[in-house]
């Protein structure tokens, strides 16, 4: 996931809603509407990880959000608290937050695993073992 907005303060991440990360590379991943496909590293820069593709994706046209936004709140020993917001047209349509201390698994939704690569992200960031 590519980083959208950096201050001292916060680093937010924003991806396509159907955009599930890697296990390893929260930049390389598959799509939640054809996980079967092999997704064009060109696609995934310029869609995937940046969140709004509903105009240049065929997958992402069928959504009804286009963009989920994460930022970390908080780091608890080991817990990393991230709010998320999914959003259509650059306005949420619905916000929350969620406590991550694990790592991606294939069962979880994309916002999950977008959750746990953020974390992940973060914490190889501020170097902590992710």
């Amino acid at each position: 996931m590519r980083t959208c907005y950096y201050s001292v303060e916060a680093q937010i991440f924003m991806a396509c809603p159907l955009f599930l990360p890697a296990l390893n590379d929260p930049d390389e991943g598959r799509c939640a509407g054809d996980p079967a496909a092999i997704i064009p590293s060109d696609t995934l820069r310029r869609c995937c990880t940046n969140g709004y593709a509903r105009g240049v994706c065929e997958r992402a046209a069928g959504t009804d959000a286009d963009a989920i936004r994460l930022l970390i709140k908080a780091n608890r020993g080991g817990t990393i608290e991230v709010a998320w917001s999914i959003e259509r047209n650059h306005h949420p349509v619905a916000v929350g937050s969620m406590q991550v201390t694990g790592s991606i698994s294939p069962d979880q939704t994309p916002l999950e695993r977008q959750a746990c690569a953020c974390a992940a992200s973060y914490l190889r960031q501020i170097g902590a073992a992710a």
